[in-house]
C-alpha cells in the first residue's frame, strides 16, 4: 500500500516539474512574482528557481529569492540569495537593502549598515533605506544619526 502511495506522489511531484518547466523562464518569473505578491513564497520560489536555472544572471530573480525566504523567516538562506543578485550586479540597491534586513535579522548589524549606506550611496531618494538605517541606528544607540535618518525618510516617502 505505502509503495503504490510513494509512487504516485514522486510522479505527481514530477509531473508537477514538468509543468514547471514547460513555461518560459520569462513566465516562471512573472508567475513567481504574482505568487509572492499574493504571499505564497514556496511556490514563489520554486518559480524563481527555474527562473535562475535557466538564466543563472537574473539578479533579480535571487534578489525574490532573497526576500521570499526572509518572508519565511530564513534570513541566512535569503543572504545567500542576495550575494548572489550582488555578484552579478554590484550596485543592484533593492539587493543591497534587501540583504540589510536580512543581516540585520541574523545580527550582523555592520553588514547591514554597510549596505543600507552603499544603497542610500547608489540612490539618495530610496525613502526605505533611510527608514531601516534609521532603525538600525537606534538599535546600535545612535540616537542623533537615527532622528536624521527618521526626518531624511518622512521626507521622501511623505514629502513633509
Amino acid at each position: 500500500m505505502w509503495g503504490c502511495l510513494i509512487k504516485k506522489v514522486i510522479f505527481r511531484f514530477k509531473k508537477e516539474e514538468r509543468i514547471l518547466e514547460s513555461c518560459s523562464w520569462q513566465e516562471q518569473f512573472k508567475k513567481g512574482n504574482d505568487l509572492a505578491n499574493r504571499g505564497d513564497h514556496v511556490e514563489a520560489i520554486k518559480c524563481f528557481l527555474v527562473t535562475v536555472k535557466h538564466n543563472p544572471e537574473h539578479s533579480r530573480a535571487w534578489n525574490n529569492i532573497g526576500v521570499s525566504k526572509l518572508c519565511l523567516s530564513k534570513p541566512e538562506e535569503a543572504v545567500t540569495a542576495f550575494k548572489k543578485a550582488l555578484r552579478i550586479d554590484s550596485n543592484y540597491r533593492d539587493a543591497l537593502h534587501n540583504r540589510a534586513l536580512a543581516y540585520s535579522d541574523v545580527g550582523e548589524l555592520d553588514s547591514a549598515m554597510d549596505d543600507l549606506n552603499r544603497a542610500i550611496s547608489l540612490d539618495p531618494e530610496h525613502w526605505a533605506s533611510y527608514k531601516h538605517r534609521s532603525i538600525l541606528n537606534q538599535m546600535l544607540g545612535d540616537s542623533e544619526q537615527s532622528f536624521e535618518d527618521y526626518i531624511k525618510f518622512k521626507e521622501l516617502a511623505y514629502g513633509n
